[in-house]
């Protein structure tokens, strides 16, 4: 199956049907066209022996015909040599020479002239086939047939010979010009190679168009994936545009709120404002949970992204450190700076801010970030040594809203937001036990895509 779709192999097979085909047809015609050219030499050998049959022939003293002499070719002697005369007199019957032994030539009874010229297909000695040459001759007033006929046998032999010495050369042509179809097909796919690694580098983040001059023939193409990339794009900074505007529209009235409800608390309604302070904080977190998916969402679709990941982590890492819930916590970072993430560095912000301020929170004395690369993903390892999280209960975290703790502050969106961000990107967020002693956050994340060669 993944033969019929390769352009290489149909353009491979339609060369090598062509030259098979073509050289098939020119073997054919030259082999026909090398017996007729052995039947016309060997119809001239006949009459150049005709010829010298008509200049022997005289009459004996009883009259009858006879062959002043030998004939030049040897074979006229050898029985069943090959070569053979015969001189019919239609009054006296026939004489022949020594190699027709006892065969006579069954020449067909057509009218023929003084000096003219038959020629005829016969049966010979053996079951062969004769290629024979008649002329009629008059000689003291009567009237002669004189034949002279070869074995056919002598033209398949030649024509044998010629068409495995066709055949060999044929098929050494054959090759030649398959390695040079081959060759010509490696060149014209080159460009088409070329476009691959261009996107590839696309997917890979490396770079946001299709950059590389291209033939005539695939210049359009390439024009017309820049444009749908450059449209793509567009829309996406439309969108994340639209859903910023939206925030913003929305986080204007809770701003309001936040003030109305210091207002409360200052007038002695301070329950109130509790509880107005918790739900403009619910929707806040709301609209930011909303935004990072519609966000992640638009950002996982376009190509030419990549975010390193070891600048996020450091950049998070020193927020924690000056700001962190818990300050006497040891923040190690082992992050290979080579990994990266496809996709857009705030959303990598997001999911990596969220687990490691929920690591930091729990941890006693040290949380310890790390990161691995395999198959195509990118694994960023969180451990901490903290209490841990009972196997049983691992799955209630990622509900939205659940918090398993009321003592410690958090909406209990963090890791919903980390997993829904994820898995938008075709990644995983999964809870283990630690060897640090507490839990451990594995986030699976794609990885920016090799760049291709050009082949």
């Amino acid at each position: 199956m993944a033969g019929r779709r390769s352009l290489r192999v149909r353009l491979l097979l339609a060369a090598t049907c062509s030259v098979v085909a073509a050289l098939v047809l020119a073997g054919v015609g030259l082999t026909l066209v090398f017996e007729q050219h052995v039947e016309r030499r060997l119809e001239s050998e006949l009459v150049n022996h005709l010829n010298q049959l008509t200049a022997a022939l005289e009459l004996g003293p009883d009259g009858a015909p006879r062959v002043a002499g030998a004939l030049s070719d040897p074979r006229f002697v050898k029985p069943y040599g090959g070569l053979y005369w015969q001189i019919e007199d239609p009054g006296d019957g026939a004489i022949h020479s020594r190699s027709l032994w006892d065969f006579s030539l069954d020449l067909p009874p057509d009218p023929l002239s003084t000096g003219d010229l038959h020629r005829h297909r016969l049966a010979g000695p053996a079951g062969s086939e004769l290629l024979a040459i008649e002329r009629g001759v008059r000689l003291g007033g009567r009237a002669f047939r004189l034949a002279v006929a070869i074995d056919r046998r002598e033209i398949q032999a030649n024509v044998r010979d010629f068409g495995w010495d066709t055949a060999l050369s044929l098929g050494i042509l054959a090759m030649v010009l398959l390695g040079a179809a081959a060759a010509q097909v490696a060149v014209g796919l080159r460009p088409l190679q070329g476009l691959r690694a261009e996107l590839a580098r696309v997917h890979a983040g490396r770079a946001q168009r299709l950059e590389a001059s291209f033939p005539s023939e695939v210049q359009p193409l390439v024009d017309d994936l820049n444009t749908l990339l450059e449209q793509q794009m567009a829309a996406v900074e439309r969108a994340r545009t639209q859903a910023g505007n939206l925030a913003h529209g929305l986080k204007t009235p809770l701003t309001v709120l936040a003030a109305e409800r210091r207002k409360l608390a200052a007038r002695g309604a301070a329950a109130t404002a509790e509880v107005l302070g918790q739900q403009i904080e619910a929707m806040r977190r709301q609209i930011d949970y909303q935004l990072a998916r519609a966000r992640a969402a638009s950002s996982s679709r376009r190509p030419g992204i990549a975010a390193p990941v070891a600048p996020v982590v450091e950049r998070l890492a020193r927020v924690i450190r000056r700001v962190g819930a818990n300050p006497e916590v040891e923040l190690v970072v082992e992050v290979a700076p080579e990994h990266a993430f496809a996709g857009e560095a705030q959303d990598l912000e997001e999911m990596l801010g969220n687990l490691l301020d929920n690591a930091c929170k729990w941890a006693r004395r040290r949380v310890r970030v790390a990161s691995l690369s395999s198959g195509g993903q990118v694994a960023i390892v969180i451990d901490d040594d903290g209490p841990g999280l009972p196997a049983e209960r691992r799955e209630e975290v990622f509900e939205r809203g659940r918090r398993l703790d009321q003592s410690v502050p958090g909406s209990g969106l963090g890791l919903a937001i980390v997993r829904d961000l994820a898995e938008i990107y075709g990644g995983r967020v999964a809870l283990e036990d630690s060897p640090e002693g507490g839990l451990r956050v594995r986030l699976e994340l794609p990885a920016p895509e090799p760049a291709a060669r050009a082949g």
